[in-house]
């Protein structure tokens, strides 16, 4: 910046000679403008390569407000001018201006269009495709706040270069290029990053309590990476549809096995029918639970008649069964008393 201050500093010294040197009809031309009085632009937003005097001084002379006075910062960049600066510039064109205070400063913006981050990283998963990636690759840059500022009045596009990516740990590294079509580049920057195997879970659309069933609409899918999902995560959404939390879930968040369970139809300390089929015949008795059953789990229950405790299999809502198959003899007959 201050190579750049002294360019523009001795640029309006040379100026100045060559306004001194000018007749007084010539100076009295230059020093009003057609709008009014001169005045200063503090904050400034400027689209090209250069700094006109028009974008610094309002009501500028027509002939000389397009005349360039120094370099624009960077696309997104900004640069500041003092008082003094000003104040040469000015008399240099024969501006009728002077700053009122010396802290007196103009802010000069460059516009600029900001290059999206999933452009670049578009443009770098098409490039990596050459080599043998993870299945569902997904792309972490190292830095992850990456933003690429071009100037506004170019049609920028963006390139990959010199591309090198090691199998081993999924690291690469690349240059990246930024300008119009069949022209230098504008911006090139160097990027590093890993590339990840992404997988696809069944999340909740919505926070589901205990006991609440989980039906279709609740799924939704979300991405994650492969090597940062515990084992006991579902992938399966037929694993999780019919099923219910065994404690409040979040949505959106993975479900691990532990998480839920089938829906409870016997809830401990309930009645239930016993049920015996036996070929021609079906008995029936009354029973309590001893613990909580879900469909075609087998839990102990408390023959009411005979005090007695079975193993039956839930069947549906307070109903179970036992089984001719079941070698019990003593539970078969107790049902029957």
């Amino acid at each position: 910046m201050k190579r750049f201050i002294f360019i523009a500093s001795l640029f309006a010294a040379l100026m100045i000679a060559s306004a001194t040197s000018a007749s007084p009809a010539q100076n009295d031309k230059l020093a009003t403008g057609d709008g009014g009085p001169v005045a200063l632009r503090e904050n400034i937003v400027v689209s090209g390569a250069y700094i006109r005097l028009g974008d610094l001084f309002s009501n500028a002379p027509v002939d000389k407000a397009e005349t360039a006075v120094a370099y624009a910062p960077k696309p997104g960049r900004r640069a500041s001018f003092d008082a003094r600066w000003l104040y040469r510039v000015a008399r240099a064109y024969g501006l009728q201006w002077r700053p009122l205070a010396a802290d007196l400063r103009a802010t000069v913006t460059r516009d600029s269009v900001v290059i999206q981050k999933d452009e670049i990283l578009d443009a770098l998963l098409a490039s990596l495709t050459q080599y043998d990636l993870p299945s569902n690759p997904h792309i972490e840059l190292s830095n992850k706040n990456l933003r690429i500022h071009v100037p506004a009045e170019i049609m920028a596009e963006v390139a990959v270069e010199d591309v090198v990516y090691n199998r081993r740990t999924n690291r690469f590294a690349a240059m990246v290029t930024v300008g119009e079509k069949n022209m230098n580049a504008n911006q090139r920057v160097r990027v590093t990053g890993q590339v990840h195997q992404m997988i696809e879970v069944p999340t909740l659309t919505r926070r589901l309590h205990k006991g609440e069933v989980i039906a279709d609409n609740d799924i939704t899918w979300v991405k994650m990476r492969a090597d940062r999902t515990q084992r006991d995560v579902i992938t399966d959404v037929e694993d999780v549809i019919g099923m219910t939390p065994k404690r409040a879930l979040r949505p959106e968040q993975p479900i691990r096995t532990m998480d839920i369970q089938r829906p409870v139809l016997v809830p401990k300390g309930s009645l239930v029918t016993i049920i015996l089929k036996k070929p021609g015949m079906t008995l029936t008795s009354q029973g309590r639970a001893m613990e909580n059953g879900a469909d075609g789990e087998t839990i102990r229950i408390n023959n009411t008649k005979t005090k007695r405790t079975i193993d039956a299999i839930v069947i549906g809502s307070s109903m179970v069964t036992v089984l001719p198959s079941i070698d019990q003899s003593a539970q078969l007959a107790s049902i029957g008393n």
